[in-house]
């Protein structure tokens, strides 16, 4: 929609790149917070949210590019061009959770404690609106739900039809699950924890979302590859919210006094 928001002389400024380093900013503010609620050194935080960053975006695009071989491999001097979009955000999660747990373990910082100050707020989503990728199932009048939930957008190749507006309600999605984690973890004793219940909730919308989106990617026994991975991650951070809650209680439970 709007994949280039302004020019400063011969330096090109595209929507997809300020809403990328719009995510960052917000995301180490975000770090600072909770890292200030639980203790952390804030240089450790800043230092942290910076190696996820880098982790992230590199993660990101070799991800994405790799999807795309079959473009890049012909265009191999634009994989390096972040600015003009194309981020997996499943590579961008391992690769700032790979980095950050590499400083964590160097620094002799307990991983779990970094990962509750490790939120980067995604912007991916909103991203993708302005540059017409992760677009969404065209749309009918008379769909009923799908039809409310529509926008006349474009895809990647310029084409505009009525259309899931996807990336809208990825954004939307991403907020809702933002604010119960902040939430959960003022008023709820979670230590080490928020990160996969932020996990385990947001990739299993993030996966139902996959049923709604038209863009082409790689399928996997014939499943959207992301939403295979979106469930996949969903289960391991169910795994590892539910495994820290029973030994949380068996903590608890240890250290009230015996009759």
């Amino acid at each position: 929609m709007y994949p280039v928001l302004f020019h400063l002389g011969s330096f090109v400024v595209t929507g997809y790149a300020a809403l990328v380093g719009a995510g960052l900013i917000g995301g180490g503010v975000i770090a600072w917070l909770a890292g200030q609620r639980q203790g952390l050194n804030p240089v450790h935080v800043l230092d942290v949210s910076l190696a996820a960053a880098l982790g992230g975006l590199v993660g990101g695009r070799a991800v994405y590019v790799a999807a795309h071989w079959a473009y890049y491999g012909d265009h191999l001097q634009q994989a390096l061009r972040l600015w003009g979009g194309g981020l997996a955000w499943h590579g961008a999660l391992v690769g700032g959770l790979l980095v950050a747990s590499v400083y964590c373990a160097v620094r002799r910082i307990p991983p779990r404690l970094m990962l509750d100050a490790a939120f980067l707020a995604a912007c991916g989503w909103l991203g993708c609106l302005l540059n017409g990728c992760a677009y969404g199932i065209e749309t009918y009048p008379g769909q009923g739900l799908l039809w409310s939930l529509s926008l006349e957008l474009p895809d990647l190749y310029g084409i505009w039809v009525p259309r899931v507006a996807v990336q809208l309600l990825g954004a939307a999605w991403g907020g809702i699950v933002l604010a119960v984690v902040v939430f959960v973890g003022r008023w709820v004793r979670m230590e080490g924890l928020l990160f996969p219940l932020w996990l385990a909730i947001y990739t299993l919308g993030s996966f139902g979302l996959g049923f709604l989106r038209a863009d082409e990617t790689l399928l996997v026994l014939g499943w959207r590859a992301d939403q295979v991975v979106d469930l996949a991650l969903s289960l391991v951070g169910a795994f590892i919210l539910t495994g820290g809650l029973f030994r949380a209680g068996k903590e608890d439970s240890a250290a009230l006094p015996g009759d």
